[in-house]
């Protein structure tokens, strides 16, 4: 099977033949793993919620005389608790990093997650503030345990319809789980898995518009996206009411390449253009259902980029994992503008194609 010009520099252009190695047939089963859903895990730290009581006689002692009792004491998180930042994988890496600040002098990741990857693509946090990890080279969906960042293996779900390049999910410990494969088995066009981790992937979701299916997305009423391009090479986004049936292309969609899709805190579509003007843009679309609106752009990106998604604090920042520059790009965000603000690249390698980008916590959709 030959891939064709958008997979090699999509998804690595270094790794196409990682790639390739994802393509054959496999079963699928579901292997829970690491902590026990909704507990604490070991050496992530916890949030201690008392208060000290101080007297009257005690506040009247000098501030630099009073005894220092740690951040928790005071009600606030322990340092070793970090429960927003963003997320970062290469494709070609065998790590993700969570980063604190995400700024452009941030000095380097605080936390590598607690597990393996292989030929990572469109991570994402859930609801929940889950990571979920498309491996492309497992073809498998790893969950990490949240809220906290860098949280361990909570479990694996096996994807037996294709090789996964995005995820998307409200809860994906508990809920519904779409899942992008760039590709299905022998080479067969991409499609949208729809997996549990109770169940596994029972559902196979394909439209003929979909060939090499990039990014997905799913909003808060479980309808979900497909961003992707046909056998011809034209951009296609394909709307599945529910998270099932057949689909139906959306009409009004401009994109000149596939990409990445997130949803704003309004229920617009920020959509990833790769390759639009040689560096990639923005596109931002309400609707979609099937008929699209463009809200805002084409917004040029800084550096080519095919995933990315937006902050949840005032859903006015876009991180892309920026490959051709190999770092993370952090763009202001409105519906209506896209304004590149810094980069960080400490920790990364350029030679192992910075990928994925995700907040945590995310965008509320």
């Amino acid at each position: 099977m030959s891939i064709t010009r958008y997979a090699q520099r999509a998804l690595g252009v270094a790794a196409a033949s990682a790639i390739l190695a994802a393509c054959s047939g496999g079963g699928s089963q579901v292997s829970p793993t690491g902590p026990a859903m909704g507990g604490d895990t070991v050496g992530v730290g916890h949030t201690l919620h008392f208060k000290p009581q101080w007297s009257r006689t005690a506040s009247l002692i000098p501030r630099s005389l009073r005894p220092r009792l740690p951040m928790a004491l005071h009600g606030k998180v322990a340092p070793d608790v970090v429960r927003r930042g963003i997320y970062v994988s290469e494709f070609s890496g065998t790590s993700m990093f969570g980063y604190k600040k995400g700024n452009a002098t941030d000095p380097g990741p605080i936390c590598t997650v607690p597990f393996a990857v292989s030929s990572p693509n469109g991570i994402a946090v859930d609801g929940a503030g889950n990571l979920m990890e498309p491996d492309g080279g497992t073809r498998t969906i790893q969950i990490g345990q949240g809220p906290n960042m860098c949280g361990s293996l909570a479990a694996t779900v096996s994807d037996p319809f294709g090789q996964p390049s995005d995820a998307a999910s409200a809860d994906a410990l508990n809920g519904t789980i779409a899942v992008g494969n760039i590709f299905d088995n022998s080479g067969a066009a991409g499609s949208i898995s729809v997996c549990t981790v109770a169940s596994g992937c029972t559902t196979n979701l394909t439209n003929p518009a979909m060939f090499e299916v990039a990014g997905v997305a799913m909003d808060n009423s479980g309808n979900c996206w497909a961003d992707a391009t046909d056998p011809t090479g034209v951009a296609t986004l394909t709307y599945f009411a529910g998270c099932a049936g057949a689909g139906v292309q959306a009409t009004g969609f401009t994109n000149t390449s596939f990409g990445g899709i997130d949803i704003d805190a309004s229920g617009n579509l920020v959509t990833i253009d790769a390759f639009a003007g040689g560096t990639g843009a923005v596109d931002v679309y309400s609707g979609c259902n099937p008929a699209c609106t463009l809200v805002g752009g084409p917004f040029a990106l800084n550096g080519e980029a095919v995933f990315g998604h937006l902050n949840s604090k005032f859903n006015n920042k876009l991180a892309t994992g920026d490959f051709a520059f190999g770092q993370v790009d952090i763009y202001r965000y409105s519906p209506t503008s896209l304004t590149y603000a810094y980069s960080f690249n400490n920790g990364l390698s350029a030679s192992l194609d910075v990928e994925g980008a995700a907040y945590n916590k995310r965008s509320p959709q």
